[in-house]
């Protein structure tokens, strides 16, 4: 079966959904598929660099198209590398080879209309698997009005691809829920995944890493991946504040997004020297990077749980580490760490309550090291990438919409 595979990125790009498609790409291709990955050439973080047009990835046909670069730092610039990669990906996929399946992300917004339409015109299927539910996601973060043309227009086409696809895939029971709302017939559920073999539980004490970047001796607080538009951070900013006479705490941001640079600012504002930050680690340091915290950060703003879930909780999770999630009490996040009890919910706003359960966690290496042990066995037993892979194998081989739940 020829797969074809449409996102805005790809490995060995650093950007979320790069990764998990590639590892989507070489499971599939492992189980005896071609597959065919359609991306741009520029790269998330830096969009000035650019990978090879043809290469092969993990197995993995890769075919980079052109698109502006002009990144995220305005409105219009987004839009226009939005649309030339879409207009480009298009091309790609309507003069190529006929697929058989083509499974498409929502990054771009579009990208999954586009897929759903070239496949209806190749004759081929068509599975939406959807990272950010759009462009609900657009309206609770204020980047777009509901009653405005250009949000009508959004949801029209949003309901049309969710509609016309043939297999629709949630991260979460919160976002199968919200789309099954709609009326949608086709949704399962995969949750996304780690790499349980390259991210493994590893003590602190002489951690190479920790060593490296001079945390040996200190209780280090972790955010670690993208700092997105749907995270919060003011809490988590206001802890640390309330914690900057304590020298053994470190707050540390390893990672990117279109919101680094803002929380840098607010960091340099508030003169915090107990916070620091780090760029993007390569995929094969993941592993040192996650089990070099002592106690993870997951964020997000109110209303935003069942729009998107957060990638990083599975990693945390591998790396057998506690999470200190800051957002609401409803979600998949909220879900995880309540039925594993390997974490703590503080409420957004909460900076006092924050900075009392850090102190508790730096206290209590007994509770940090249950709950590091609890996680690990969540996550061998519900996210590692094995099992969803054979979902997603079964299901783009099969035309069902059966996932393991």
């Amino acid at each position: 079966m020829r797969i074809v595979l449409l996102n805005q990125y790809f490995a060995p790009d650093e950007a979320a959904t790069a990764q998990l498609l590639a590892d989507l790409g070489e499971g599939l291709a492992a189980a005896g598929h071609e597959v065919v990955a359609i991306c741009c050439r520029r790269a998330y973080e830096d969009p000035a660099r650019r990978y090879p047009r043809r290469e092969r990835v993990r197995g993995v046909a890769v075919r980079r198209v052109r698109s502006t670069g002009f990144g995220r730092a305005t409105a219009a610039g987004r839009v226009a590398d939005y649309f030339t990669f879409l207009a480009a990906a298009g091309l790609a996929l309507l003069f190529g080879r006929r697929p058989d399946v083509v499974v498409s992300l929502s990054t771009p917004p579009l990208v999954a209309y586009v897929g759903l339409a070239l496949a209806r015109l190749r004759g081929a299927r068509s599975v939406y698997w959807v990272m950010d539910v759009y462009p609900d996601l657009a309206f609770r973060l204020g980047a777009l009005r509901t009653g405005s043309p250009a949000g009508r227009l959004f949801a029209r086409i949003s309901r049309s691809t969710l509609r016309g696809s043939d297999a629709v895939v949630a991260l979460g029971e919160t976002m199968a829920a919200r789309l099954a709302a709609g009326g949608l017939r086709n949704v399962t559920t995969i949750h996304n995944w780690a790499d349980g073999e390259a991210i493994r539980p590893r003590p602190a004490q002489d951690h190479p890493l920790r060593e490296a970047w001079g945390w040996t001796g200190r209780f280090v607080v972790l955010y670690s991946g993208n700092m997105g538009l749907a995270h919060e951070f003011e809490t988590v900013l206001g802890a640390a504040e309330m914690l900057r006479e304590r020298p053994s705490v470190r707050f540390a941001f390893v990672g990117g997004g279109p919101r680094r640079e803002e929380v840098e600012r607010e960091v340099r504002r508030r003169g915090l020297a107990n916070v620091e930050f780090r760029p993007y680690v390569a995929r094969d340091l993941l592993g040192q990077s996650l089990t070099a915290g002592d106690l993870h950060l997951v964020t997000l703003r109110e209303g935003t749980p069942g729009l998107l879930v957060p990638s990083k909780i599975y990693g945390i999770l591998a790396a057998g580490r506690p999470t200190l999630y800051v957002g609401p009490d409803a979600g998949e996040v909220a879900d995880i760490i309540g039925s594993g009890r390997c974490g703590t919910r503080v409420a957004s706003g909460d900076a006092r309550g924050l900075a009392q359960a850090i102190e508790r966690y730096e206290r209590d290496a007994a509770m940090r090291g249950a709950e590091g042990e609890r996680a690990r066995e969540l996550f061998e037993r519900r996210f590692a990438r094995p099992r969803a892979l054979v979902a997603f194998e079964r299901l783009i081989a099969q035309g069902r919409t059966a996932g393991p739940g």
